[in-house]
């Protein structure tokens, strides 16, 4: 009998399986290691104890089985994604390696997309640049431990460290090479353009190799560690998901698994490389030699139904404890007895923030709909409902990409509740199955490793051979499923509503916890402008600031002028005309002054475009807070708009004009609106309703009573609450 090693490096632990030719599971050993966390959102490990771990795992293994090691004819590892190993010129570790949960690096994500651009990135590597991949923690070293980083040689990740220590090869392989935002996705090859942008030396990064490629043979250092054979052949391997996905036998087109774990994973695998233009699932290659996956990640699945049993039946789980029970088991059973939709309650399950699909890290975990009337078994249900509803909405975007699997085979600890298969099924109206086999990545890596062996003829036919499904899964139930289409329709339109909001609230928390460098106002850039308007790219704001400082200033009060002649540069109205209103003839104007209160907010019937001449605070507030001719000024929120930007305003948005200055006497602010729409007040048109609020220049205008405005009684729009004051001016 000939036998294959399969080691599953993990972020608490490595385990190790060896499995026969068939699949099945003759021994297994497990070393766990610790998680450093140095700082807040830090996550780091020592590399070394990878390697101790997969070394004394290998051991344990032959030595539980009895096993010859001459008859274990290959090894493979899967691995824990994105970790940046680096190592000197003598392939000496030169720091803890930096893991795929640490989230140290925001400012390097924001580097990445603005060197390279967001769409482009993209377009070439098919993810945006996350704090978890590793193209930012290289960036990080750089800036902040150049000494490391101008020693460093070789860069790797997990697996393929551990790799190199028992090969004494260095190498990369491809589907975890295709997590680190350097790979050109469509060629399987470094990046030129992305390494060229980021100026990171192409000669750090190994070469590259498949994962059912032999990667090299266990030297004879550590056929002493290990026990097993000189000259084994190791595979290449895989990144964790591309290895479980084998593992379960998800290796052809149509093809996908879902696990509820800690995490929840949608990955699905495809003969083309399908790209989501925003990038809110990600693509990486497959462990299948020239085929790609699509996968989804949402962070707190199975941790969301932890967190209900930890927080609602903590009694329960005690005595459960005692008697040898599962209180999980509690937990469903109750949840059973509730119908699907939980009597109207939803939830979002973002309690770590959001990965896949909306990318959000602000975002937090809402009871939507809860009433008097809801019980602790509702709530149940509703997490529950929530995490497979956030399945259903990874599963849409996927769809979106062409890629359309009718069944899904189910894994991780959720998958072990019938009801919660059930759900799945109904929900996204796929076929859910179950595989007999437990240990998926390790499977996977042992799939690899007969392959590179040459006991398997391609990883398709190891997978046809090792996996095998078993009894227990779920058909969806048409009825249900049509249920579900509804209770969807309103869970997916919630994010969108609360986005802006969520980023409101972490600015909250973060003020209230006193956190530094809090700035005591968001940018336009921020998520929480969004339902106001944009930043237009592409504008020759240079010039038209140099235009705006020709103008010359009121010297007391404000001044708005309409059309500005002087402003109107036949190459900056067409660009201005074509980039943003789409042809429509435009006119080019600006207002000017200093005034710190709030006395009014105006509404344009069309869409207008400033351009700041410097850094400018702007009040803003929805339409939706007008109600009946009146906007209360708690409604208000304020932003600061970056000297230079070009900020489109939404024809559905109040905002504050004229805009003032933070610490300066005057601002300057350029207005570009169609042509026409700033006229004199027509004569002959009534006062009555809606067009009461219509001022002289024809703007909506809604005045607080202690304005100029509000005191000519030139509206009748109006504000009440209090006349915001921003204080003096620095």
């Amino acid at each position: 009998m000939r036998y294959l090693l399969g080691v599953d490096l993990g972020t608490s632990g490595t385990k190790t399986v060896l499995f026969d030719e068939k699949g099945k599971v003759i021994a297994s050993a497990l070393e766990e290691y610790p998680l450093l966390q140095p700082h807040n959102g830090w996550a780091e490990q020592d590399p070394k104890t990878w390697a101790d771990a997969a070394v004394h795992t290998a051991r344990d293994v032959l030595k539980k089985s009895g096993v010859n090691p001459a008859d274990v004819k290959g090894l493979a590892i899967s691995g824990q994604m994105h970790g940046l190993v680096m190592l000197d010129k003598d392939g000496k570790v030169l720091r803890n390696a930096i893991l795929w949960c640490d989230a140290r690096t925001g400012a390097q994500c924001a580097e990445i997309e603005q060197r390279v651009g967001k769409r482009r990135l993209i377009e070439i590597c098919a993810n945006p640049a996350l704090p978890g991949f590793t193209a930012p923690k290289i960036l990080w070293v750089r800036e902040h431990e150049p000494e490391i980083y101008k020693r460093c040689a070789h860069i790797l990740l997990p697996k393929d460290y551990v790799r190199y220590v028992l090969t004494g090869k260095i190498a990369m392989e491809l589907s975890d090479a295709s997590g680190m935002n350097l790979l050109d996705l469509s060629k399987n090859a470094w990046s030129q353009e992305i390494l060229e942008k980021l100026e990171i030396d192409p000669h750090l990064l190994p070469p590259l190799i498949g994962s059912a490629d032999v990667a090299g043979c266990i030297t004879a250092e550590a056929a002493k560690l290990t026990g097993l054979a000189e000259g084994t052949v190791v595979a290449g391997g895989a990144g964790d998901n591309a290895a479980a996905a084998l593992g379960t036998g998800v290796c052809r087109d149509g093809q996908a698994f879902v696990t509820l774990g800690t995490s929840g994973v949608v990955f699905a695998h495809t003969s083309k490389p399908a790209i989501d233009p925003l990038g809110r699932v990600h693509t990486f290659c497959s462990a299948v030699k020239g085929e790609w996956t699509a996968m989804s990640c949402t962070l707190a699945a199975g941790l969301s139904l932890r967190w209900a049993r930890d927080e609602l039946y903590k009694n329960e789980k005690t005595e459960c404890a005692k008697q040898g029970k599962d209180v999980y088991d509690l937990m469903t059973a109750e949840a059973s007895k509730i119908p699907s939709g939980s009597d109207g309650l939803i939830y979002l399950p973002y309690l770590m923030g959001e990965r896949s699909p909306v990318l959000d890290p602000d975002a937090r975990g809402v009871f939507f709909g809860l009433t008097a009337r809801h019980t602790r078994a509702h709530l149940t249900r509703a997490v529950m409902e929530g995490v497979t509803l956030s399945q259903r909405h990874n599963l849409t975007v996927l769809n979106e990409m062409g890629i359309k699997p009718q069944t899904l085979t189910a894994c991780g600890g959720g998958a072990s509740s019938p009801l919660w298969r059930r759900m799945l099924a109904d929900c996204l109206k796929v076929k859910v199955r179950l595989t007999e086999s437990k240990e998926g990545p390790a499977l996977g890596a042992a799939i690899l490793a007969g392959t590179a062996a040459g006991i398997f003829s391609s990883v398709q036919q190891g997978c046809e051979i090792c996996v095998r499904p078993r009894e227990g899964g779920a058909d969806p139930v048409s009825a249900e499923s049509s249920r579900y289409d509804k209770i969807y329709a309103l869970y997916a339109s919630l994010y969108p509503a609360l986005r802006g909001r969520f980023a409101a609230l972490s600015r909250l928390r973060a003020e209230l916890d006193e956190a530094p460098k809090t700035p005591k106002y968001p940018l336009v850039t921020s998520k929480e402008f969004e339902r106001y308007g944009k930043v237009i790219e592409g504008i020759d704001t240079k010039r038209v600031i140099e235009l705006l400082k020709t103008l010359v200033l009121p010297k007391a009060g404000t001044a708005y002028v309409a059309s500005e002649k002087a402003l109107e540069e036949p190459a900056l109205l067409s660009d201005i005309q074509n980039r943003v209103f789409g042809g429509l003839p435009v006119q080019m104007g600006w207002c000017a002054g200093h005034n710190r209160t709030l006395n009014c907010l105006e509404y344009h019937r069309n869409s207008e475009l400033n351009i700041a001449e410097r850094d400018t605070l702007l009040m803003v507030a929805p339409m939706t807070a007008v109600r009946d001719g009146i906007v209360d000024t708690q409604e208000t929120e304020i932003f600061l708009m970056p000297k230079g930007t070009a900020l489109l305003f939404y024809e559905t948005t109040l905002h504050y004009a004229p805009c003032t200055a933070d610490g300066e006497d005057y601002f300057r602010v350029c207005c570009v609106l169609p042509r026409g729409t700033n006229t004199q007040r027509p004569e002959g048109v009534c006062r009555e309703g809606e067009a009461g609020f219509l001022t002289h220049n024809n703007k909506w205008l809604f005045a607080h009573p202690d304005s100029p405005e509000g005191r000519s009684g030139m509206t009748t729009g109006r504000l009440t609450g209090e006349n915001l004051d921003l204080g003096p001016a620095k």
